[in-house]
């Protein structure tokens, strides 16, 4: 019951407190590759959390599964609640229903979300056979279409889309900026950490982290690419080439160079780009991402760990409980 009262607030504070101070705090554009890892990190937590909590007050408040371990029914029986009260079933059931139709949506909206992100990516790669023109030179598929766009089509075999309208507007330099950028996409495989962030918003919906999750996700992936692009060729190859793709379409299921309202700012961030972080900065930003797997794995351990502690097992053979039932 201490365990789940622990992960109930820590679920609690991260998703209250996290959206407010980490745009405050957390150098987020500066190091993009750490904050979708935070931003993953912490919104996973809550529902995590939230599960392990709910099947916590099952296992020490329900008489049935509290009797499996006679350590974990000794120390519930000292609880103010415990398995002999009569509201202790209907709290143990509760958490125990909560918890299992938490877990079931999670894991629907995930299998659901990536089923139908790969059928989209299917569909569309069954239109580029027909209608796109394999390029060995750009190693990608060209596509005849009067308006400037650039996408990669993420999965097995993973395809980059240009049009025929985009190589003609684009330099030597912009375009392999942009085949660079789609190249980052594929590599980092950026389409499963925007999926499985739609799919917790999608069965979490109303959270604020969790939307913030979403939405960063998807824009810090394209800081990612860009920063890869601007290795290989330039910020201001990459810059100019937005500027260019400004109005591309980018069809569902794919990642393109521009990804909606976001261009500008990431425009005027390759213009302008700030300063690396330093050593020892970097160095923290990794330790808090860290902290954020360790943390709740270490409150709930700590937490089973102050209660063992005052409630030794038994040195009887059996469980007190069972010889009582037994001499009546």
């Amino acid at each position: 019951m201490i365990t789940a009262l622990v992960l109930g607030c820590y679920a609690a504070l991260i998703g209250f407190g996290a959206p407010r101070l980490l745009p405050r705090l957390w150098p987020g554009d500066r190091a993009p590759r750490r904050t979708v890892a935070l931003l993953m990190i912490l919104a996973y937590s809550l529902p995590l959390s939230a599960i392990a909590g709910g099947f916590m007050l099952g296992v020490t408040l329900l008489d049935l599964l509290a009797r499996i371990d006679p350590t974990v029914d000794a120390c519930a029986d000292q609880f103010p609640i415990n398995d002999e009260s009569p509201v202790a079933p209907l709290l143990g059931i509760a958490g125990m229903i909560a918890a299992g139709l938490l877990a079931a949506r999670v894991s629907f909206c995930l299998v659901s979300t990536f089923v139908a992100a790969r059928l989209r990516r299917r569909a569309h790669a069954a239109v580029l056979r027909l209608c796109g023109r394999p390029d060995g030179t750009l190693n990608a598929i060209v596509l005849e279409h009067d308006q400037a766009a650039s996408y990669c089509l993420p999965g097995r075999g993973g395809r980059i889309v240009v049009t025929c309208k985009a190589i003609q507007l684009l330099t030597a330099a912009q375009l392999g900026a942009v085949l660079a950028h789609e190249r980052a996409h594929l590599r980092g495989r950026h389409h499963v950490l925007i999926t499985l962030a739609a799919a917790l918003r999608r069965a979490v919906p109303g959270v604020r982290l969790i939307a913030s999750c979403d939405r960063e996700v998807r824009r810090l992936v394209e800081l990612i690419a860009d920063d890869a692009a601007a290795r290989d060729h330039g910020p201001l190859a990459v810059a100019t080439a937005l500027a260019v793709l400004g109005a591309g379409h980018v069809p569902g299921g794919a990642l393109g160079v521009v990804e909606g309202p976001t261009a500008l700012a990431r425009i005027a961030r390759l213009a302008a780009p700030a300063a690396e972080m330093s050593r020892r900065r970097a160095a923290l930003s990794g330790a808090v991402v860290a902290a954020a797997v360790a943390v709740p794995v270490l409150l709930a351990a700590g937490s089973v760990a102050v209660l063992m502690r005052h409630c030794p097992p038994s040195t009887d053979n059996e469980h007190p409980r069972s010889s009582i039932s037994r001499l009546r």
